[in-house]
């Protein structure tokens, strides 16, 4: 287990071993140092960073996976977040409790030039970012409670103590320094070996609070200090009554105000306030109050309620009065806003008083605050000369700063390959001119090995071995398994924390194991996970954390080089009917999977399990074939139930696929390979209650106000699950998406109405425009959408004509100008990676013309991807894939570098009344 306080070392790295005056000869045999034994000396090789003194080729240093220092130096130097008197400390401590190996590079100084050696490298590494301002930070005792529990929460207790050392965090940070490095880590300690926890900016500033609490510490307990203004509380959710009066989750923001107000929720809705603090009462005698708001609200004086305007209404005021001392009185205001306008005030009058806002002179509330012990350093120029110059001398730069040149005292340093074990720093009694890094008999012995067998790292490490060293180098075994990596032992597994609604024991609490982790993720899953954090487990508090490309690119290869999938690696044939067999199956009529699993966001009957909507896009298929059909083979200990008896000899549900379960199993993967567009399962209940939109058997046309669209826009709802939203408006196809529908709540629920969003997710935006325009030449600028005529009123050519709907009860649009009628039509078409949307256009004309085009879409890059003539295929940005069908497609490129692709609108003679010219196509959009 490694402190907390590790990651604040300032430590410098070097090494001054004799150089070799001959050959070293090996003393391990080959097959002990591809075994599990060498790997120890390897770790610590490179946890004593000995590449950056003594050279080694770039395979050497790859293989050790050598880390860069701490970032000590520049404007974001140790000064910028540090206090004097915690680097004095990492100095003397040569990063002992600390976690890193700083050498001790002032052994060879008697003691009182050390004292001064180390002061003047104080003042030097204070000047650097620093000295950091010392500034007193508001907190609460409810933001250190806040902070203790996601220190435990996110995991920070795998590697840290329980119970940190808060006296050491307070004589060294302050609130500001400490918050900003928990939030970006890899920033000042680049090795990772203080990982990033993906924390928000208000988590970090909350466990901050939490380590720095020693601050806010007085005689008796913690103390308050009175600060103007109220303290505010915005909570998002839906409330009724007189609003979150006696809500106990946190807030999801915390602000002071200088009078009682919406705080952070102008133009939202569903949202919750509570302010809390004091009003100073002027005089004694009769005072009213009354309190303004849209839309309920209360207000409470000395914890007694003086006015409950309670319900959903306008902005109107409710008075209250009551007899009330001159001085202080406690003050609580809530109030909560559920759609239309938002507001909140408070008025009074009393003695010698009219009716008036209450002033913000009137307000207060007590704090606790966070007021460092420290002081500032007073620098000391020549201090930090001399500082600078040892910093030099002693080789410091070697680890914290590579790019400057060598000192002469490093010239005559040795490369890797010439050390001789037992000389210099791994000497006994390691001389005056070496660093000492106080290493034990076995460390020593460990380092020997390595030396003396220096050119067996010349090889790369087979996978499974660089998987094991990566993994107790960077201590990922303080939360995963894998071999003979036992993972966290009986003690270390209590700190994990789950979610309290999810029943799964130790599956749900503590991170997986890692064996066959290759086999059972694809390689863009693994890179997700290991390099952004990624998180799909809704139930686990711990966190993946990040530890930077630099230290996890190779680990991503070796999990997909070592481990094997179980089994033949190979997608089965898409088809509707699979995917429709995989939907009952998935369902509550089948083997029900969502009494478990979340499906496409929406949550679980039961526990809530990994979203099956994410699955085909993060497992192999083997892996996913193997673990449905002998679940305790593929993953030991999951509470995954065996449907098809023990290695899938069961057959089930005879009806579907005469009950095979390879191809039923096939069936489900087939239907989960459209993620978040597969059609829901039957018994998956979306949540929000009469509000929100599904469609199930027919499409849903709904009316709405969409924002970035237009006033008037049909949302159309599909039940293959892609839906698209047009605009009457400007008569074109809006947006696409993903997953959820709509919820109408702010439709039908809210005041006129209110600016709809697409419900679910991978939502693309439609070129502006009409997607039909006539020009002159291929080159020729799409018109202008929003253009108007003198008198400001729009001056657009088309004209939307209506709308009807085709045998599937899907809308056909229809639009004209000048002559030329366009029916446009959107349908779905199931595919692996989601349900893709087909735009299909007939375009008839009284009279043959070769100026109509059709823009598709405007994207940064527009690549072909395959197809040729009239049957092309187009790569754009962001993982987009078009394809037209049944006309010419070509790429053109703007003034500012953009591209647009476009489509010459094909036309033959009909020669029918209502359609002497017609042409059609398809434009099927991927994304």
């Amino acid at each position: 287990t490694l402190p907390l306080a590790m990651f604040i070392t300032t430590g410098a790295v070097m090494s001054g071993c004799d150089r070799a005056d001959q050959a070293s000869t090996p003393t391990t045999p080959t097959s002990r140092i591809e075994g599990q034994a060498w790997l120890a000396g390897e770790v610590l090789t490179a946890d004593s960073n000995c590449v950056a003194c003594h050279a080694a080729s770039a395979t050497v240093v790859r293989r050790l996976g050598n880390a860069p220092a701490p970032v000590i130096l520049g404007d974001r130097g140790v000064g910028s977040r540090l206090s004097a008197e915690a680097i004095a400390d990492r100095l003397k401590a040569h990063g002992e409790d600390h976690g890193q190996r700083m050498p001790d590079l002032l052994h060879g100084m008697a003691e009182p030039e050390q004292s001064e050696a180390t002061l003047d490298l104080v003042h030097y590494l204070v000047s650097q970012g620093g000295p950091m301002p010392i500034e007193a930070s508001d907190s609460s005792e409810g933001m250190i409670r806040r902070g203790m529990r996601l220190y435990k929460e996110v995991g920070c207790v795998a590697c840290h103590e329980p119970e940190p050392d808060l006296a050491g965090f307070a004589a060294a940070w302050t609130h500001a320094s400490l918050s900003e490095f928990l939030e970006h880590p890899l920033d000042s300690h680049p090795a990772g070996r203080m990982p990033s926890m993906n924390l928000t900016g208000s988590e970090a500033s909350a466990i901050a609070t939490y380590l720095l609490s020693n601050q806010a510490l007085g005689p008796d307990g913690l103390r308050e200090e009175p600060r103007p203004g109220l303290e505010l509380e915005f909570f998002k959710g839906t409330y009724q009554g007189g609003g979150p009066v006696e809500e106990t989750k946190p807030a999801d923001q915390k602000m002071r105000v200088d009078v009682p107000g919406i705080g952070p929720g102008k133009g939202q809705d569903n949202f919750g306030v509570r302010i809390r603090g004091n009003i100073e009462i002027p005089t004694t005698g009769r005072w009213s109050f009354w309190l303004r708001s849209d839309d309920g609200s209360r207000l409470y004086l000395d914890g007694e309620p003086l006015i409950l305007h309670d319900g959903v209404h306008g902005a109107t005021d409710m008075r209250g009065s009551r007899t009330l001392d001159a001085g202080s009185h406690e003050l609580l205001i809530t109030m909560f806003e559920r759609g239309g306008g938002e507001e909140l005030s408070l008025s009074w009058s009393g003695p010698n008083v009219p009716r008036e806002r209450v002033p913000a002179s009137a307000f207060s509330s007590s704090t606790t605050v966070l007021r460092p012990t420290f002081a500032a350093l007073e620098l000391d120029e020549q201090r930090v000369a001399r500082g600078q110059d040892l910093f030099m001398s002693l080789g410091c730069v070697a680890c914290h700063a590579p790019e400057l040149p060598k000192p002469s005292s490093l010239a005559s340093v040795p490369p890797f390959s010439s050390l001789v074990a037992g000389r210099g720093c791994l000497a006994v009694d390691v001389p005056a001119n070496a660093p000492e890094y106080g290493f034990t008999d076995d460390e020593r012995a460990l380092l020997d090995e390595v030396v003396a067998n220096a050119e067996a790292l010349d090889e790369p490490l087979e996978s499974g071995l660089a998987i094991n060293h990566t993994m107790t180098r960077l201590n990922c075994v303080a939360c995963h398994s894998r071999g003979e990596l036992t993972g966290p032992d009986a003690v270390a597994r209590t700190r994990f924390l789950s979610d309290g609604d999810a029943e799964l024991g130790d599956e749900g609490r503590i991170p997986p194991a890692l064996d066959g982790v290759g086999g059972k993720l694809r390689l863009d899953a693994l890179r997700k996970t290991l390099l952004h954090g990624e998180k799909i487990r809704p139930y686990m508090q711990t966190r993946m954390p990040e530890f930077g490309a630099d230290q996890v690119s190779d680990l991503v290869v070796h999990f997909a080089a070592a481990d094997q999938p179980p089994g033949r690696d190979v997608e089965p044939e898409f088809s509707e009917e699979a995917v429709e067999v995989g939907r009952a199956l998935v369902g509550v009529d089948g083997v029900s999977c969502i009494q478990c699993h979340t499906a496409a966001g929406i949550k679980s009957l039961g526990v809530p399990a990994v979203d099956l909507a994410h699955m085909h896009s993060r497992l192999r298929p083997a892996w996913f074939k193997a673990h449905l059909l002998d679940p305790q083979k593929a993953n030991p200990g999951t509470r995954m139930t065996a449907f098809w008896g023990n290695g899938g000899t069961d057959r089930i549900f005879p009806e579907h696929l005469g009950g095979d379960p390879d191809a039923q199993v096939d069936a489900i993967w087939t239907y989960l390979s459209l993620d978040d567009s597969m059609p829901l399962p039957k018994g998956i209940v979306p949540d929000g209650g009469q509000y929100v939109l599904t469609p199930s058997s027919e499409p849903i046309l709904f009316g709405t106000f969409m924002a970035d669209v237009s006033p008037r826009t049909i949302a159309v709802g599909l039940p293959e699950n892609a839906h698209y939203a047009w605009d009457m408006e400007h008569g074109r196809l809006a947006n696409c998406w993903r997953g959820v529908f709509m919820n109408a709540e702010g439709t039908w629920h809210g005041r006129a109405g209110q600016l709809q969003s697409p419900g679910g997710n991978s939502v693309i935006r439609m070129p502006p425009g009409h997607p039909i325009a006539s020009l002159p030449d291929r080159g020729a600028a799409w018109p202008d959408a929003e253009a108007r005529d003198a008198a400001g009123r729009r001056n657009t050519p088309w004209r939307v004509r209506g709308m009807e709907r085709d045998a599937d009860r899907r809308p056909v649009f229809n639009t004209e100008m000048d002559g030329v009628r366009v029916k446009e039509s959107i349908v779905p078409r199931l595919a692996p990676g989601g349900t893709r949307l087909v735009r299909r256009f007939t375009i008839a004309t009284d009279e043959g013309r070769g100026d109509l085009f059709m823009r598709a879409a405007i994207s940064p890059t527009a690549e072909p991807a395959g197809g040729e003539g009239r049957t092309r295929r187009w790569k754009l940005s962001g993982d987009r894939v078009i394809d037209v069908r049944g006309a010419e497609s070509f790429v053109r490129e703007d003034p500012n570098g953009i591209k647009e692709l476009l489509i010459k609108v094909p036309l033959s003679l009909e020669g029918r009344a209502e359609a002497k010219y017609e042409g059609t196509f398809e434009v099927e959009m991927d994304w």
